[in-house]
């Protein structure tokens, strides 16, 4: 197994802590947001969210500036390929909602970045297998990062499953929500390791 870079780890560092302080907040502070009256103090509880999001953000732009040219035209065309998919994806709803054939609300905004993120990292490692690299270079820190998101499914989807009773309709999609992300994730990291090792004859 390859050693992880320094620059990978500290992307890692620096990627994984705001994302599990966003989905804290998203399953434990914005469902409080219809028992808020103040105005002021509902504007910051809904923009919460934001504030972990822009240390991920933060953490991508890092890792990019800090990538030689090749790693830099691999993410380049992985944000391409994401912001392709994901702005078809939404001009397609958009003539779907306004000829009133499917009827769309706001709350689905917030499902875009995570998506775009999504799109993006799958979109770098096609990127990266093509230039011969390693398609999960941003996730490896020397560990098998498919276990640990797979694991990380396993026990939301086990929260979910054992308080079905106790969460509103709200915390129960998200908890599924992420959960599937998670197993779809480490899916496809597994599926690109394997392929790697099939390339190079390990198997």
């Amino acid at each position: 197994m390859n050693k992880p870079r320094p620059l990978h780890r500290r992307y890692s560092r620096e990627f994984w802590p705001p994302m599990a302080a966003y989905v804290a907040v998203m399953l434990l502070l914005w469902p409080l947001l219809p028992r808020v009256h103040s105005e002021a103090l509902k504007i910051v509880l809904a923009l919460l969210p934001v504030v972990p999001v822009l240390f991920v953000v933060r953490a991508m732009v890092r890792l990019v500036l800090g990538s030689d040219e090749l790693e830099q035209r691999i993410h380049l065309i992985g944000l391409a390929i994401a912001a392709t998919v994901i702005s078809t994806a939404s001009l397609a709803g958009g003539f779907l909602a306004a000829a009133h054939l499917i009827t769309l609300d706001g709350s689905i905004l917030i499902w875009i970045w995570p998506t775009l993120v999504l799109m993006y990292a799958a979109g770098r490692g096609w990127a990266s297998r093509r230039y011969g690299g390693d398609a999960g270079a941003m996730c490896n820190n020397g560990v098998g990062w498919h276990w640990r998101l797979w694991l990380l499914g396993a026990v939301l989807g086990a929260v979910a499953w054992l308080g079905r009773d106790q969460l509103t309709g709200y915390q129960l999609d998200l908890l599924c929500g992420v959960c599937g992300v998670c197993v779809a994730w480490g899916l496809f990291l597994a599926m690109a390791r394997w392929r790697r090792r099939v390339g190079h004859g390990a198997l």
